[in-house]
């Protein structure tokens, strides 16, 4: 039979942390072609993987991920959807159950981007 087994990562390393607006970061969410942000404790992101290579597929077998960008803007409570002042609209997704996207969040509100 098989095995499975959960192992959470040891390392995240995080190129470049950048806070927006909340029309901003809904600007910028429905450029993309997945326009689905996610929320966590009060923070509306997304998060970026950096461009595949061999590299960071053998960090990834080391349990080290590499994020190239973490975008987020505060928004306090979770709703289903979000819609900027020019009535831009997105989807929203409810990670509040995901571990890892809890310390994420709570990492993000240590650093001082946060406060500015």
């Amino acid at each position: 039979m098989t095995e499975f087994i959960h192992k959470p990562y040891d390392q995240i390393f995080v190129r470049e942390i950048i806070k927006l607006s909340l029309d901003d970061l809904i600007g910028m969410m429905s450029s993309l072609e997945s326009a689905n942000a996610y929320w966590v404790n009060g923070v509306l992101f997304a998060s970026f993987a950096m461009t595949e290579s061999e590299e960071l597929a053998k960090k990834e077998m080391q349990n080290q991920m590499y994020l190239d960008k973490i975008v987020f803007a505060t928004y306090e409570n979770y709703t289903k959807t979000v819609k900027s002042s020019t009535n831009v609209e997105i989807r929203v997704l409810n990670m509040q159950k995901s571990k890892l996207y809890q310390e994420l969040i709570e990492w993000v509100k240590s650093q001082s981007i946060w406060d500015e």
